[in-house]
């Protein structure tokens, strides 16, 4: 999976957060009748890019530790 492709992974939850929060907003402005649940739907979806974000940085961190490691191996070979 290319590193586009993750970061859209990573920024789909977010979308989806506004986009309820939006059309909450927009139910609440009309006078209808706010289905609240839709608000708890959002804070998920916020929580979810949150997590996912939080994996991938994790990641990074734990690559860039391992190549800094092997690159140190290397250099005591030699």
């Amino acid at each position: 999976m290319g590193r586009s492709s993750v970061l859209l992974l990573i920024g789909l939850p977010w979308v989806t957060a506004v986009a309820v929060v939006l059309m909450v907003t927009k139910i609440h402005s009309f006078g209808g009748r706010v289905h609240w649940g839709l608000l708890g739907s959002a804070c998920i979806c916020f929580s979810i890019g949150c997590l996912a974000r939080t994996s991938v940085g994790l990641h990074d961190m734990a690559q860039r530790a391992q190549r800094e490691r092997a690159s140190g191996n290397d250099r005591q070979a030699s």
